[in-house]
This record gives C-alpha cells, sequence and structure tokens, in this order.
C-alpha cells in the first residue's frame, strides 16, 4: 500500500512538472501585412553608367558650378534636402529591420507549432507510461526476474526491462529538453513581436518627420528662379547618384567579409606604377564640384600620370569589385583581409577581373578619367572596417 501511495505521489510530481508549461493558443502574428515590402531591381553596371551619364551630362557641367555662390533660400534647400534624405535612409534601414524581425517571428512560430505538437505527444505517451506504471500496482520488475524459469527467460527478462527503463527515462528527457526549448522559443517569440512593434512605432514617428521635411523643401524650392532649379535638380541627382555609389560599396564590402585572408601589415605599396606622380587632391575637407554638396574627400587623388599609366595593387588581397561604379567609373576593390579594403578609381581600363587573387605589384587598372573626374589621375581609398581613413597611415608619397 505504501508502495502505491508513493507511485501515486510521484506521478502527481512529475505531472505538475511538465504541466507548469502554459501555452498561448494560436499563436498567430498578424504583422506581415503591415510591412510594405519593397522589391529593388539589380542594375547592371552599364546601366548605371548609362543612368548617371543621362542624369549629370558629363563631369566637366559640373565644374561650373565651383565658383558659383548659392542663395541662402539654396542653402536652407541643401539642409532640408539632406535631413529628407537621411530620413529616407533610416526608413530603409528600418524597413530592413522589420524584413529580418517578421522572417524570424515566422520562423520561430512555425518552430513553436511543431515543437508543441511533438511535445504534446510525448506528453501524452509519459502519462500513459506512468498510469501503466501505477497499474501494474506492487508487481515490481525483481518480481519478473525471479519468476524466471529459466537462464533463458531470466536473461530475455532482464534485458527487457532494461529497455523499458531506458526508454522511460529517454522519454523523460525528451519531454523535459523539448518543454525547455519551448520555453526558449516563446520568449525569443515575445522579445521580436516586442521589438517589431517598437521599430514600426519609429517607423511612423520618422515617416512624419520625412514628410514634413519634404514639405517644407518643396515650399522652398518654389520661390527658386529657374537657373536655380536647374541647378537644383542636377545637385539632386548628384547626391542621389552618391547615395547609390555609398550602397554599393557598402554592398561589396558586407560580401567580402567572409572571405579568409589576413592583412600581412607593412608599408602598402604606391599604387601608380610611375616615377613623378604626386597627390594633387589630400584626403578629408575639400570644395568639391558642387558646392554645398560633398565637404569630405574619402580618399587622395595622384596625378601626374598619363592615360594608360599602369596602376598596381598596394597589398597581397582578392578583388572583390571591377567595373564600373557611377562617379568613381572604371573602379576595382581588393579585400586585404582583417577589415582592410583598397579602391581605385577613374581607371581608363579595367585589367582584373572579380575574386581573382592578387599580389601587391600585379596590375589591375591603368589611369585614366571615367567618371566624374576632369583630367587623367587615379582615386585611391583604404576603408578599415567598411570606414575610410587617411590612405597616407599604409602609403608613403613619393
Amino acid at each position: 500500500m505504501k508502495r502505491r501511495i508513493a507511485t501515486i505521489i510521484l506521478i502527481i510530481i512529475i505531472l505538475q512538472f511538465f504541466s507548469g508549461f502554459v501555452f498561448a493558443e494560436n499563436v498567430v502574428v498578424n504583422e506581415t501585412n503591415e510591412i510594405v515590402n519593397e522589391t529593388t531591381q539589380n542594375e547592371t553596371l552599364e546601366e548605371q553608367s548609362k543612368e548617371v551619364e543621362d542624369k549629370l551630362k558629363n563631369a566637366n557641367v559640373k565644374l561650373e558650378y565651383v565658383q558659383s555662390e548659392l542663395s541662402s533660400t539654396m542653402l536652407k534647400i541643401q539642409e532640408l534636402e539632406d535631413l529628407v534624405m537621411q530620413y529616407q535612409s533610416d526608413l530603409d534601414e528600418m524597413q530592413s529591420q522589420l524584413d529580418t524581425l517578421q522572417a524570424s517571428i515566422d520562423e520561430a512560430t512555425t518552430k513553436l507549432t511543431v515543437t508543441e505538437q511533438s511535445y504534446n505527444e510525448k506528453y501524452e505517451l509519459l502519462k500513459k507510461r506512468l498510469v501503466a506504471m501505477y497499474e501494474a500496482g506492487e508487481t515490481q520488475y525483481l518480481d519478473v526476474l525471479l519468476s524466471s524459469r529459466n537462464i533463458v527467460e531470466f536473461i530475455s527478462g532482464y534485458y527487457l526491462i532494461k529497455e523499458l527503463v531506458d526508454y522511460d527515462n529517454q522519454l523523460i528527457k525528451e519531454v523535459e529538453q523539448q518543454k525547455n526549448e519551448l520555453e526558449t522559443t516563446k520568449t525569443k517569440l515575445d522579445r521580436e513581436q516586442t521589438q517589431l512593434r517598437i521599430i514600426k512605432a519609429q517607423k511612423e514617428q520618422t515617416t512624419v518627420v520625412w514628410q514634413n521635411a519634404k514639405t517644407l523643401q518643396q515650399e522652398y524650392v518654389t520661390n527658386l528662379n529657374a537657373e536655380e532649379k536647374k541647378l537644383q535638380k542636377e545637385i539632386t541627382q548628384y547626391k542621389e547618384e552618391q547615395i547609390k555609389i555609398n550602397k554599393l560599396i557598402q554592398e561589396t564590402l558586407n560580401k567580402s567579409k567572409n572571405i579568409n585572408i589576413q592583412y600581412t601589415g607593412g608599408e602598402m605599396l604606391w599604387p601608380v606604377a610611375v616615377a613623378g606622380t604626386c597627390i594633387t587632391s589630400g584626403f578629408g575637407t575639400r570644395e568639391h564640384p558642387i558646392q554645398g554638396v560633398v565637404k569630405e574627400h574619402t580618399g587622395i587623388d595622384i596625378g601626374n600620370a598619363d592615360y594608360g599609366t599602369p596602376v598596381v595593387a598596394a597589398a597581397d588581397g582578392v578583388v572583390t569589385y571591377a567595373g564600373w561604379l557611377g562617379g568613381y567609373g572604371n573602379c576595382v576593390m581588393i579585400n586585404h583581409g582583417d577589415g582592410i579594403v583598397t579602391l581605385y578609381g577613374h581607371g581608363q581600363s579595367v585589367e582584373t577581373s572579380l575574386h581573382k587573387e592578387v599580389k601587391k605589384g600585379d596590375l589591375i587598372l591603368r589611369v585614366g578619367s571615367t567618371g566624374n573626374s576632369t583630367g587623367p589621375h587615379l582615386h585611391f581609398e583604404v576603408m578599415y572596417n567598411g570606414v575610410s581613413v587617411d590612405p597616407l597611415q599604409f602609403v608613403k608619397a613619393p
């Protein structure tokens, strides 16, 4: 009788332990329909080149604005336009986060459903096993073994009992493991749904500010004369081109993060393989051909080199971009490992190929004046973890 009571108590304890997890019924995420999925098509480099040419006509046109004085209204428009573009960038980033979160929520919801079903099945099976143990009453495993008529029955009974015990133990472990997994998945799901709501609220607020800034900017634009409107249109086109270029560069950097190479350190090789070159424009703040548009020069311009002069890899690495890159013209990017990437722009022709392993000093480009350029030179950049740094930290000027 005492054994029966003990068995009942054991069953109650186990059932209470495993029934402690309360599932949220019908976990359904209805956020998908609230998210606007924007589909963008990848442009070929040739199409991008033509688009830039159509918008800006040619690089020399922009040089006419070097000495231009922008009116106070134009300057205010530029400030508002920068805000509008920054808000748009923020909105795009939020949408990307929302898409990622929604995909994760959908995956977690599916996993929760499948795991809960499996858990319920195993839990029901465990309850049946406990009931079977209870109904067996006073019959003990030892009784079964001692009632064996011969050694064969004894051994058979022994292994059968061992398998039953192992099965029960494994079943208990599986139920406990799935219970913990369900709790973890539900916690993750709750956290991500909360993040989704927060980002959606932030996006709604940013959208209002974006719309207000855009409306205010348009009011200023209506006060411009015809010449200023034409200038404003080209400034906007230039800014949009820069955003597109920077986005493409960032995508290239992200894709090349998994390349298994290591930067060997040491001084890089001067990238223009001819004597007599010099820096014609340094790294940092400078006046750009379109006043009020760009204040930072993200690399150095190396001049006094004729068309076709060889451009070489500054260090060992892997080519992660080779082709036309908007205002950079014919361009090559090389990943050297450990977050170090070099960029070579305005080439007359590209002399390497995507994914090619190059050694320090290998020919990769020839000096030209493609893209936004007024004469033959090389634009040389060094990026560390996606941020442009002064190339003179890595190369020594001749």
